[in-house]
């Protein structure tokens, strides 16, 4: 188990590492390009165009921004832009342009918030100004009155006409209604959700202590937005039939029958996988964890006036609580998910002094949970 939670360990470390070194890099390589760009568009100067998109895909990829400048000077070189049309409408990046022109308006600080979900290319760019421009020229121009009826669309779509475009795309398509769905739950990603979770919760080998037992609980998650994702968790589960434990209270040692155990957690994953309405996501927690004893104690103060208090307190066995675990869920409308979850736990009882029985620290579980 040990050699199981390493591996896990492992691999959530370099899949984080590599992913933030080869965006950290394509950022850079954006933004110089960026500046380069915009006199580049002013000028029409084809080849350095080129040469510069061809530095940015050689990074990043092709992405939604660089198809859309080489289709539209495509267009203006009058050469074939079937291949071109067909990749651009393949990888759907006509939806990720209407969500990017939606929150241009509506939300600026979504570039901030998620900077590579737009490409790295800030909203309201001075490149996409001038695309708007172009687009529109190609449009009015009787010298393109050749234009087909998609690249008549596209044109219309990257000036900012989604309303045009969706009338024409609309009738050749009966992907619309998925595309606005997707658009649908990409700005639903942008929210928090909340999850209730119930499931079984069993040791690792041999445990005479605590066996399978009930679990559940509630929790908030960060955005789905982002591929790093933030984790707040209270989860209890309940034990029947236990044997006693012996642990100290008032300076004696008492026999004790847990009846059940709690956790509060704090964790982050990331997202391996987030496509087709499935999302993958591996994750580590740790936090705060309790067997409770049903013991309390009386403990005696004063007030800032000098009265004579009395408060009440639980004395439980106090844990820290490691968790590494995976969810697999499905999107089903708006921030509803549904989804598993399996995980591995570490819970050192031997961490309270106070605590003389020998309890075994290796546990596993598996959960189904929703999320809204």
């Amino acid at each position: 188990m040990k050699f199981i939670k390493t591996a896990i360990s492992f691999v959530i470390l370099y899949t984080t590492f590599s992913s933030v070194q080869a965006q950290n890099q394509c950022e850079s390589v954006t933004a110089i390009a960026l500046e380069k760009l915009a006199a580049q568009l002013q000028d029409n100067d084809y080849n350095n165009i080129i040469q510069i998109l061809n530095t940015i895909e050689a990074t990043c990829g092709e992405t939604e921004f660089t198809l859309r400048t080489k289709l539209i000077y495509q267009i203006i070189n009058k050469t074939n832009t079937d291949q071109i049309r067909a990749k651009y409408l393949k990888n759907k990046f006509d939806e990720n342009l209407i969500e990017r022109w939606d929150a241009t308006y509506t939300n600026r600080n979504a570039y901030q918030q998620n900077k590579k979900k737009y490409t790295y290319i800030p909203l309201g760019h001075r490149a996409d100004s001038l695309l708007k421009v172009k687009a529109n020229a190609l449009l009015n121009s009787l010298t393109y009155n050749h234009l087909n009826k998609e690249e008549e669309a596209l044109l219309l779509l990257f000036k900012d006409d989604i309303n045009a475009y969706m009338s024409i795309m609309q009738p050749e398509t009966s992907s619309v209604k998925k595309m606005k769905q997707r658009i649908e739950l990409e700005q639903y990603k942008e929210k928090h959700t909340f999850g209730i979770h119930v499931g079984t919760f069993l040791p690792v080998g041999e445990n005479e202590y605590f066996g399978k037992s009930l679990t559940g609980g509630i929790s908030m998650m960060s955005s789905f937005s982002s591929d790093f994702v933030f984790d707040v968790h209270y989860k209890f589960r309940v034990h029947t039939k236990t044997p006693a434990i012996d642990f100290v209270y008032k300076e004696e040692i008492r026999e004790v029958e847990p009846n059940s155990s709690h956790v509060l957690a704090i964790g982050v994953g990331y997202k391996l996988l987030d496509k087709y309405r499935f999302i993958i996501l591996p994750k580590v927690n740790a936090g705060y964890g309790v067997i409770w004893t049903g013991l309390s104690e009386t403990v005696y103060g004063e007030d800032d006036e000098g009265n004579e208090t009395e408060t009440r307190l639980p004395r439980n066995v106090q844990t820290m609580h490691s968790t590494f675990g995976i969810s697999i869920m499905r999107h089903i409308s708006k921030k509803t998910y549904i989804g598993i979850e399996s995980n591995l736990h570490l819970i050192p009882y031997k961490w309270d002094s106070r605590l003389k029985t020998t309890i075994p620290s290796k546990y596993a579980s598996f959960e189904l949970f929703v999320r809204f």
